[in-house]
């Protein structure tokens, strides 16, 4: 890694919708910069990008972003190529918060598909300055002004900096509008004659395009009908780093079409790290918080965008350095935690590969092993008069499983194993559903959850199987009793049990829990038993009559009851209490709570009409339809027991479009013949299991 300043380091990364071809224009660009020596391929499982067994195995998709920092013309870039399929792109969308800038890939057949708008949207969001390329212009259909032309639907005024010479299997290369040059594969050459007025048109609309965007260059292209060279480039690197202009290039990765001007735009159009807009500190009170500036010389301030467990160094933390200087064997401090650590060697990462190497400064993205407390999204400082950025947001998963270890005796190996990939993979959730017993890992989507299971066997040697999870319900009571009577009588021939107590019941509430109140007088149960009582009602409610659920809402009144000087003990009382309450939720008309979740949709407004009405067979009540960017939101409150396979149903009624995000709200009663077939459902599975 060269040691080059913080004006020549680069950092970006490459996006869009799985499949258009990320990986292999990563290749491309690290065979042209002489990264590597020969062109890696993702269909032969050569690709030094798309390096994890996951990944080569199925030849296609990109489940984890990858680093290759790499040196060319006297700059030092970092790549990160990331997943574009919707199961793994929020792995994606947290790197770009660390990250300067990013190249979009477009299908020059298909233009503009579901992932690229929301990579883009997810760039913009972070700060990301773009550019785009449309790659597969060696393809049949390929149309590059028609992939130019629904750009502009995205909002991102695209500004052509090529030409495609040739289309299809005729395609050999590309005009390169501000150097006014043709490059193919083989190099540079002179512009097609037949190409020279379309290229002068095209570069008249460029020029014009940069003029729009400064009132300076404005003025003189109105009075002079030109601008030089030097004006039209800086003014396009201030349209790109404004996010006013997306410069659109064009080829084909895996012909190394159009790679060249690419390589070039990447160091002369991509901000540096003293370009980017200003990292901010954690907010104090009122104020946005402090500038962070590029300094190699200031306090040490980090960004970790990702971890990864390597075979060999265990786990690494990768971070972008946002200002000062790190070196191995150096004192810092987990900014978001307080944590003190230490770090080992830095590596520079390549693909699955990784070099020592000496420092690293402002852009530059480095790993270090074995930083136990430090997780994705946090920040890291120096100990001492260090500064803290914000933790970056992570992506909540949408789908759960209930995990279970295939072979029994492994289940502490399973969620050992678990909690490291959790660690890696900070979308990834594992709870456990107390009331169903069931372990629930939870993730982006069905692949999601699969691919897991496969790296749990890859790395750690250890199966599981994956339900559908049960829903966790509750029941509670729907009328007040008085007065029920709970009793153990045990005589042995030697020292008895006895224990009476008389309880009354009622309703809270939803979502108030359990209340306990004594309202024992005269000593009809000693005052040191009538914590007995309580613990047996607490026992009573760990499983329905109805059901076998845990019961809430429930307040249990000790009125009276009886007790005998040699007989009566804490367990004589405590299962009294447990016999009482039993009693008494059989004689309160006991019904069954559903867990009810805030659900959000996004979606093109094409699709609202079919969404609203989906959410509505699904028993949910749609609250609100707002606008929001390109997309509208619908908000609802849907069972749980509707939405556990929802994702399927939203990627077909939007056509991939939609995302959705959902969490607990709260218990709402189960409508009776909803609730007949649960319990019927509950007592054929006891019935089978006895």
């Amino acid at each position: 890694m060269k040691n080059v300043s913080v004006e020549n380091t680069r950092n970006f990364a490459l996006i869009g919708h799985s499949g258009d071809g990320k990986t292999s224009l990563g290749e491309a660009l690290l065979f042209r910069a002489g990264a590597t020596r020969e062109l890696g391929k993702v269909d032969d499982g050569s690709s030094v990008l798309n390096f994890l067994p996951e990944e080569k195995d199925r030849h296609t998709a990109t489940v984890s972003s990858s680093v290759y920092g790499f040196d060319w013309n006297d700059h030092h870039a970092t790549l990160l190529d990331t997943p574009g399929d919707p199961n793994f792109n929020a792995d994606g969308r947290v790197v770009l918060q660390g990250l300067d800038g990013a190249v979009l890939l477009v299908s020059a057949v298909d233009g503009p598909k579901v992932g690229t708008e929301k990579m883009l949207r997810a760039a913009r969001g972070s700060g990301a300055a773009c550019l785009a390329f449309v790659n597969g212009l060696d393809q049949e259909r390929a149309d590059f002004a028609a992939a130019v032309e629904a750009l502009r639907k995205l909002d991102a005024n695209p500004v052509p900096l090529c030409l495609p010479i040739g289309a299809g299997e005729g395609l050999s290369g590309v005009v390169d509008l501000l150097a006014n040059k043709a490059f193919t594969a083989d190099g540079e050459a002179e512009v097609p004659a037949e190409l020279a007025d379309e290229a002068s048109a095209a570069r008249q609309r460029l020029v014009e395009s940069v003029a729009e965007c400064d009132d300076t260059l404005l003025e003189k292209y109105l009075e002079e009908g030109d601008l030089s060279e030097e004006e039209v480039r800086q003014g396009l690197v201030a349209g790109v780093h404004g996010g006013q202009l997306l410069p659109v290039l064009c080829g084909a990765a895996t012909r190394l079409v159009g790679v060249d001007p690419l390589l070039r735009g990447l160091t002369e159009l991509l901000p540096s790290p003293a370009d980017r807009p200003p990292f901010r500190t954690v907010p104090e009170g009122e104020t946005e918080g402090a500038e962070v500036a590029p300094d190699p010389t200031g306090p040490f301030t980090a960004r970790v965008i990702k971890t990864m467990i390597d075979r060999y160094a265990g786990t690494l933390s990768i971070f972008r350095v946002v200002s000062g200087t790190i070196r191995p064997e150096t004192p810092i401090l987990n900014a978001t935690t307080g944590q003190k650590e230490r770090t080992g060697k830095l590596l520079a990462m390549r693909g699955g590969d990784h070099e020592d190497v000496p420092e690293a400064g402002p852009g530059d993205v480095v790993a270090v092993a074995k930083l136990k407390g430090v997780h994705t999204g946090q920040a890291l400082t120096q100990e001492k008069g260090g500064l803290q950025l914000p933790e970056i947001p992570i992506p909540q998963g949408v789908l759960s499983y209930a995990i279970s270890a295939k072979s029994k005796g492994d289940e502490d190996k399973v969620y050992a194993s678990l909690g490291r990939l959790v660690e890696e993979d900070p979308t990834l959730h594992l709870g456990r559903e107390a009331s169903t017993g069931e372990f629930l890992l939870t993730g982006m989507g069905e692949l999601h959850i699969r691919t897991t299971a496969h790296k749990l066997k890859r790395l750690f040697d250890v199966e599981v199987e994956l339900k559908t999870p049960k829903v966790p319900y509750r029941e509670t009571i729907t009328r007040k009793v008085e007065n029920v009577e709970g009793k153990l009588k045990k005589q042995t021939g030697g020292k008895g049990m006895f224990g009476v107590c008389y309880l009354s019941l009622e309703p809270l509430p939803r979502g108030t829990g359990y209340e306990f109140s004594d309202e024992i007088v005269g000593g009809a149960i000693p005052r040191g038993l009538i914590p007995a009582v309580d613990k047996g009602c607490l026992e009573g409610m760990q499983h329905g009559p109805l059901t076998g659920y845990p019961v809430v809402d429930v307040k249990v009144r000790c009125i009276d009851g009886k007790f005998h000087a040699v007989d009566s003990n804490e367990m004589a009382f405590k299962l009294a209490g447990s016999f009482g309450f039993k009693a008494a939720m059989e004689q309160a008309r006991p019904t069954l709570l559903e867990p009810m979740m805030n659900v959000e949709v996004s979606c093109p407004d094409e699709s609202v009409g079919d969404i609203m009405g989906d959410l509505s067979s699904r028993r949910g009540r749609v609250q609100a339809s707002e606008a929001a960017g390109s997309n509208q939101v619908v908000r609802a409150l849907v069972p749980m027991s509707e939405m556990l396979e929802y994702a399927s149903t939203l990627t077909s009624l939007t056509g991939g479009k939609g995302d959705f995000h959902m969490e607990f709200s709260h218990y709402d009663e189960v409508p009776s013949a909803v609730r007949d077939k649960i319990i019927a459902e509950a007592k054929a599975a006891e019935a089978q299991g006895s």
